[in-house]
């Protein structure tokens, strides 16, 4: 009589289907914070960039147009950053003093679990400062949460709000940071702008011997 082929070959027993998956459900356990932090990191790194991409737009907008420009964080679930501009007037003002936006304005949604901080609550900021300025730098450091970040037709940083810096405070007097903090993971990201207007990113992620980076 010819032997049934299939009778030589069997299927996993329910046993050891029940060890595949908790060995999986074990696996899986263990990358998931991982997971979760790389998501979160992502996107503390994703608003700082963002809102530094911002700037950029607001200065050279600035020097096209010829005109100072301010650029403010709207709070709100989520917040948003945008730049000032419209509507404009004859005369050369523009904006709404900061207070809503225009639709014509650039802006950028701030991700709801990433909240703009003021400088005080920030860590280690002096160590931060001595990274992108001189150390006894003669300029005023201003916090862009209190002092809107304003670019003038040079491209340089102002100390107040368009319509002042047009009229009686010169460009490049100033340096800004503005920090913005996970309410998940309480690590820190910032952007600064230097007297002569670069821009730049930073993270800072707790721990013991944590300091800010560059990236």
């Amino acid at each position: 009589m010819p032997t049934n082929r299939l009778s030589n070959h069997r299927g996993f027993s329910m046993l050891e289907l029940v060890v595949v998956i908790a060995v999986m459900l074990i696996v899986a356990g263990m990358a998931l914070p991982n997971f979760l932090n790389a998501t979160h990191s992502v996107r503390l790194k994703g608003a700082v960039s963002d809102f530094a991409t911002l700037l950029q737009t607001e200065r050279i907008k600035a020097v096209g147009d010829d005109l100072y420009y301010s650029a403010y964080v709207l709070g709100g679930n989520p917040q948003v950053g945008f730049v000032d501009i419209y509507p404009q007037s004859a005369i050369g003002a523009s904006g709404h003093g900061g207070t809503q936006v225009d639709p014509r304005d650039p802006l950028t949604p701030i991700n709801a679990e990433i909240s703009q901080q003021p400088v005080g609550r920030a860590p280690k900021t002096a160590s931060l400062q001595a990274l992108f300025l001189p150390p006894n730098a003669a300029v005023a450091l201003y916090d862009g949460s209190v002092n809107p970040i304003t670019f003038g037709p040079r491209g340089l940083p102002c100390s107040a709000p368009a319509g002042v810096c047009k009229t009686t405070v010169p460009a490049g007097d100033v340096a800004y940071w503005i920090f913005f903090q996970n309410n998940v993971t309480q690590n820190w990201g910032a952007v600064t702008v230097t007297p002569a207007g670069r821009i730049r990113r930073w993270l800072y992620t707790g721990g013991a011997n944590a300091t800010w980076a560059n990236y």
